[in-house]
């Protein structure tokens, strides 16, 4: 069955196999977001599980290096549908400053199960130099995180807060929950999430039982184009990542 014309398409090229996946409202940097586009993506190094640094080439346009995360069961599709609507609709105006920019969600079916595909942007990491300026970054970015409606749900790992050359970066958001009604003020004093960051950042202290009563809420299931049924329904570690 042939492609719509309004299709984007990533070949992700692995040693040992090749996956090609599709994206009707992929959010991308390279194009209008209205004109699709071909890419192909070259995985190197492994990260971890289902995680990966690749060189991405979009078709007429200069390579980058992008994140690439992987999902081939329900729960780990479903995951990466979270962490997609949480990029394209609350962060959106955060992405390349707060948090990775995000390329977008591609997706098929290969078999009967679902595979999916969320490029990020890659975000190297650079030496802190100044703590109490990292601290106060770590702190900004949060509360913007907030302002924006979301709880990140893990402030309290160094995994997802990279320290980079142009600001610090939150990563990871498959965990991420409407935000508590009492952060909407940016109030430290009230916000749970924002007292752990602050346990964390001054002597590694963080608790789980306690984030767990900021969640207040899931996210919805993220929308799919009716087309993109013909191909699919359209993790993390305690060590540095990048991603």
């Amino acid at each position: 069955m042939p492609l719509p014309s309004s299709a984007s398409i990533i070949e992700v090229i692995f040693p040992s196999h090749v996956s090609r996946l599709w994206s009707w409202d992929a959010v991308n940097g390279f194009n209008d977001p209205h004109t699709p586009l071909q890419f192909t993506a070259r995985c190197g190094e492994t990260l971890r599980r289902n995680i990966f640094r690749a060189s991405m080439h979009p078709s007429g346009g200069q390579p980058t290096t992008v994140i690439i995360k992987m999902s081939h069961t329900e729960e780990e599709f479903s995951r990466l549908q979270q962490e997609a609507k949480v990029y394209d609709q609350n962060l959106r105006n955060l992405q390349g400053t707060v948090v990775p920019k995000c390329y977008g969600l591609f997706a098929t079916n290969n078999r009967g199960t679902k595979t999916g595909c969320l490029v990020l942007e890659y975000c190297a990491t650079a030496k802190i130099l100044n703590l109490d300026e990292y601290r106060q970054n770590v702190r900004a970015a949060i509360n913007k995180i907030h302002q924006a409606g979301i709880i990140h749900g893990g402030v309290g790992r160094s995994s997802h807060i990279l320290n980079t050359r142009d600001g610090v970066r939150i990563i990871d958001f498959a965990n991420a929950r409407r935000v508590d009604p009492k952060c909407a003020s940016a109030c430290e004093a009230q916000c749970k999430e924002l007292v752990i960051l602050k346990n964390w950042l001054v002597d590694g202290q963080h608790s789980d039982d306690m984030l767990q009563t900021t969640m207040t809420s899931t996210l919805p299931a993220v929308y799919m184009h009716p087309r993109q049924s013909q191909y699919a329904d359209l993790k993390r570690s305690h060590r540095p990542a990048r991603f």
